[in-house]
């Protein structure tokens, strides 16, 4: 199961909850607290990835090669004894919670260290209970929260038992250990506890950039021993990492470094943990839970019917030694930046038919010539009328439209005065209306449209059709344009699938806001979520202030 179907899994669940309010939906009918449970469930789905290990073993500076950000502070000194949990959010943002409070404070990341670390905040004298940092990461939209615990053995014993106490409420854990002192005490403690509450684990030892291969392969050797006269049978594997070198090869760009820094073989373990284990037990407990609701009386047999074919296919999926299609750590090798600017082809013509409208107002509030010229074409056409009444003084759009109204008259007297058919006249009625061709603004939104298209067509040119969904989310029918003006065939296709992957992306945002309104859970909304609805229909259809009509034999499509 990928991500992708997961999402939709989980949105068709939602789908069949939201049909079962309705069978509630009824007076002296209660609805079951249960439903309301469940829906929360789904709308939060957090996965809980705890990093622990002893103090200096790099836990920050891994989860910040991971996240291919240096965002998260690291140092030399242990890190107060506060949970800092890293969660995905539409723009860089921390959240500080106080203990015995319902107080936070937002801060920039770039001061978190004051307030997280022993030299800003030592033995945490500013009663600081969690701190939330949310990073447009695509690793962490797709499910995962990393939980960065506080370094164990150092000489703050609260660091211990805050992290000791933090793990029942993780999913996984990542044991981090490094290579200089492999597997202390404290970490052989904590591996034998989440053996036995039956977490999943990952034993990572960093820093192998400071060892030569030789001594990479002993200390991986001694790890492996331990975890064997611990009496684990589960054969965990080590990963041998240099998260220094991971996070250098990704700001970099540098595929050879970061394939040597053995990053990518934990990514691709944690993410295949999610995908084949975890989400899909997370779906059949979902479904599990809803079952005894299904089989209510008077509930609909096609609800119950749907039930069972969505356990089947969660069921189907659970076989975790099937075969995959593809990595999934490589499945959205250039993710969508999130809240991308809405289609810059609309905000060219917008612009330009704003300035043509505010010209127009000052030439017609007194030039004959141009009143006479408006009025021989019929004036502007349905949406620049309505622009131009919006935008222009009610002096200057009586004095406009005056000309184009007697003009109007005129036609119509010769009309009645003529021995036309009834199809005739109403043929001729209908070709007094203004069109594309005689509006002046539309005039100039077809120059500037056109103009930004031969420009966005050079870009593609020069960097590749990628490019264009860095800028900005282009609306389908400014999309058909494009596509249409490119000679590139590949850059076509590459262009058309971009386009499939943001209407994709804003589909799970609308779908994730719904949910999370069902759930009653408003605080758990991103500003992707919440401008969802906006958005996409903004991408569906061209800007209201960028529609114009076609010059006369011209079809106008989308």
């Amino acid at each position: 199961m990928d991500l992708a179907a997961y999402d939709a899994l989980k949105f068709e669940i939602a789908t069949l909850l939201r049909g079962l309010r309705r069978h509630y939906a009824h007076p002296g009918v209660a609805e079951p607290e249960v439903l309301r449970d469940l829906f929360a469930r789904l709308a939060e789905d957090r996965f809980n990835l705890a990093v622990v290990g002893r103090f200096s073993r790099g836990k920050t500076s891994l989860m910040n090669a991971i996240l291919g950000t240096d965002m998260l502070p690291v140092g030399v000194l242990p890190i107060t004894s506060v949970i800092t949990m890293v969660s995905y959010g539409s723009e860089p943002k921390a959240v500080l919670h106080y203990q015995g409070s319902s107080l936070f404070m937002d801060i920039p990341i770039a001061e978190l260290a004051e307030h997280i670390t022993e030299r800003g905040n030592p033995g945490n004298r500013r009663g600081i209970r969690a701190a939330e940092i949310q990073i447009p990461a695509e690793f962490l939209r797709r499910g995962f929260t990393f939980v960065d615990t506080p370094g164990l053995g150092s000489a703050i014993h609260a660091n211990t038992r805050t992290t000791e106490g933090f793990l029942p409420e993780a999913d996984a854990l990542i044991l981090v250990s490094s290579h200089d002192s492999p597997l202390s005490a404290e970490e052989a403690a904590i591996l034998t506890a989440a053996r036995a509450a039956g977490r999943a684990l990952f034993v990572v030892l960093n820093k192998q950039d400071l060892v030569d291969p030789p001594l990479r392969a002993a200390a991986v050797a001694h790890v492996e021993a331990a975890l064997r006269d611990a009496g684990d049978t589960a054969n965990l594997v080590v990963f041998s990492v240099s998260a220094r070198d991971g996070l250098l090869a990704k700001q970099t760009n540098n595929p050879t470094l970061l394939a040597k820094s053995g990053l990518p073989e934990l990514e691709h373990a944690l993410v295949t943990f999610l995908l084949h284990e975890r989400r899909t037990r997370f779906l059949a407990g979902m479904c599990a839970r809803m079952a005894p609701l299904f089989a209510a009386p008077g509930v609909s047999q096609a609800l119950a019917s749907r039930l069972a074919e969505i356990r089947a296919r969660i069921a189907a999926a659970e076989d975790v030694n099937a075969p995959t299609t593809a990595d999934p750590t490589t499945a959205d090798p250039a993710p969508l930046a999130p809240l991308l600017p809405g289609c810059e082809v609309c905000h060219a013509i917008a612009d330009a038919g704003f300035d043509a409208i505010a010209a127009l107002q000052a030439q017609l509030s007194a030039d004959r010539a141009a009143q006479a010229d408006l009025a021989r074409h019929g004036g502007f056409c349905r949406v620049h009328a309505e622009q131009f009444r919006k935008i222009a003084a009610t002096r200057e759009a009586a004095t406009a439209f005056a000309p184009v109204l007697l003009a109007q008259a005129e036609a119509l007297h010769r009309l009645a005065a003529s021995n036309l058919s009834q199809v005739c006249l109403a043929d001729s009625v209908t070709d007094l209306l203004p069109n594309g061709a005689g509006c002046p603004v539309c005039t100039v939104a077809r120059k500037a449209e056109a103009a930004k298209i031969s420009a966005l067509v050079a870009l593609i040119a020069a960097r590749g059709p990628e490019i264009i969904h860095t800028r900005s989310a282009l609306c389908l029918p400014h999309l058909g344009r494009l596509v249409g003006a490119l000679a590139d065939d590949a850059a076509r296709r590459a262009l058309l699938l971009r386009e499939a992957a943001l209407l994709e992306r804003l589909a799970e945002d609308a779908q994730r806001f719904a949910l999370q309104q069902d759930a009653v859970r408003r605080d758990i909304s991103s500003k992707e979520d919440l401008a969802a609805a906006e958005r996409s229909a903004r991408v569906l259809l061209d800007h209201p202030a960028a529609q114009h009509e076609p010059a006369v034999g011209m079809t106008r499509k989308g």
